[in-house]
């Protein structure tokens, strides 16, 4: 996520209606301007509904959370995907954090983190030339 981070920024801004800070309670990924809910898949996911062939990042619109939200869908629909969790693995995915509550870089990976894990994504403006 940083190279792609690092490409992007030379084009675009952060998405301002999102902080661009992993450890903040509004941090989501921001590519094209847009934030993003990232969730990365891989073939030795120790979550189920994580798991896949090869390597891959779903990139969901962060503001389908807000709308959901704010048509009142949102707890249903992640009580949907606990339940979901905790029928294929025998209990809840341990990161899925109520949206906006903690930062969302604690969730792309899928994995339980140790108490003292610091992300090492580290966003840039536009146009930085250090990368």
């Amino acid at each position: 996520m940083q190279a792609l981070h690092d490409k992007d920024s030379i084009d675009f801004d952060w998405d301002k209606n999102v902080s661009s800070d992993p450890a903040s309670p509004q941090f989501s990924m921001s590519i094209g301007g847009k934030a993003f809910y990232v969730v990365g898949l891989h073939p030795n996911s120790s979550r189920t509904a994580r798991s896949f062939e090869k390597p891959v990042m779903i990139f969901n619109l962060h503001s389908q959370f807000e709308l959901l939200r704010d048509e009142g869908s949102y707890r249903r629909i992640r009580q949907t995907i606990l339940k979901r969790h905790e029928a294929l693995d025998g209990e809840h995915n341990p990161m899925l954090a109520v949206h906006g509550e903690s930062s969302e870089a604690l969730q792309y990976s899928g994995r339980k983190l140790e108490n003292d894990w610091k992300c090492p994504f580290h966003a840039r403006k536009r146009g930085d030339d250090d990368k």
